[in-house]
């Protein structure tokens, strides 16, 4: 089905894990749950990020230097091929983005904002109200891609 010219796929690609992650922002956000009991649940996320940043660059590496049937049809398809590239790189960037936000928001102590700022209460609390909705954000987001890339991959591979 076409949607402004374009495959449904092609959206889903694009847009779907910004639209999910959006979703889970609003939701997050409405919840209001307290900074500092998340701190834990971040503590984990670069983790996550880092092995699957080492996963999808091996995964590249193989793909890059396989000479299977699946991967010769895939590189003789060099629209489709380079689509394939550009989103691995992508999710490699994502993972690292994820990461770092993780770990400044569990070892970066933004309490020393109130004692700097004659508003720093304020900026405090809006830090703190938007940190975890933004951090749920951006791992919806990764974890969709990640899943979408894994599923692609699968059904290049079953195409052979």
């Amino acid at each position: 089905m076409l949607v402004f010219g374009k495959e449904t796929a092609y959206w889903k690609e694009k847009f779907g894990g910004i639209f999910l992650g959006f979703i889970f922002f609003i939701l997050v956000y409405l919840i209001n749950p307290e900074f500092e009991k998340w701190k834990e649940f971040a503590k984990e996320i670069p983790s996550i990020g880092m092995s699957t940043f080492g996963f999808l660059l091996v995964l590249l590496g193989i793909i890059l230097q396989g000479n299977s049937k699946t991967i010769e049809w895939m590189k003789s398809r060099d629209e489709l091929f380079q689509r394939f590239i550009s989103f691995n790189k992508k999710i490699v960037m994502r993972s690292v983005l994820l990461s770092s936000y993780a770990l400044f928001f569990v070892y970066f102590d933004l309490k020393w904002i109130t004692g700097y700022f004659t508003n720093g209460i304020f900026i405090y609390e809006i830090i703190s109200q938007f940190s975890i909705p933004i951090l749920t954000f951006l791992l919806v987001w990764f974890l969709y891609d990640v899943i979408y890339f894994i599923t692609i991959f699968y059904l290049l591979i079953k195409r052979s």
